[in-house]
């Protein structure tokens, strides 16, 4: 589920509401090529070789939705910076402790997107 916040808080958030729409649908669209490839390799359009690359989509499926729902910008927080568009609010985060917070999260986000695409994939890879 979404957050409400509107400024940055560290390891927490990072991006206001602006950015998360657009993150939910860049996952939207990531998820439904995704689910294009594994119906086109489950049809036989696609060869069965080439299904370990459904990971590349899905996993941007996955990092996008949870950058999303979380908030928060694995880019922007390895960068030092947030993002809150609709109130013109950027920046550069200046405390090293905020921005080692802000590390830790981008990377747990991420960590947790390329292990869930890489089970998938590996899923739909023995299932077909």
């Amino acid at each position: 589920m979404a957050t409400s916040q509107s400024s940055y808080r560290a390891g927490v958030c990072n991006i206001g509401r602006r950015e998360r729409r657009r993150r939910y649908a860049y996952a939207a669209l990531s998820f439904l090529i995704a689910v294009a490839f594994v119906l086109g390799a489950a049809l036989d359009v696609i060869p069965h070789e080439l299904v370990p690359a459904l990971f590349v989509p899905l996993a941007l499926a996955i990092e996008w939705y949870l950058q999303a729902s979380k908030s928060f910008c694995a880019l922007l927080a390895l960068l030092g910076k947030y993002s809150f568009r609709e109130s013109d609010e950027r920046g550069t985060v200046s405390d090293p402790d905020d921005r080692a917070v802000d590390r830790a999260s981008a990377v747990r986000i991420t960590a947790i997107s390329v292990v869930v695409a890489a089970l998938v994939t590996a899923a739909v890879f023995v299932a077909l």
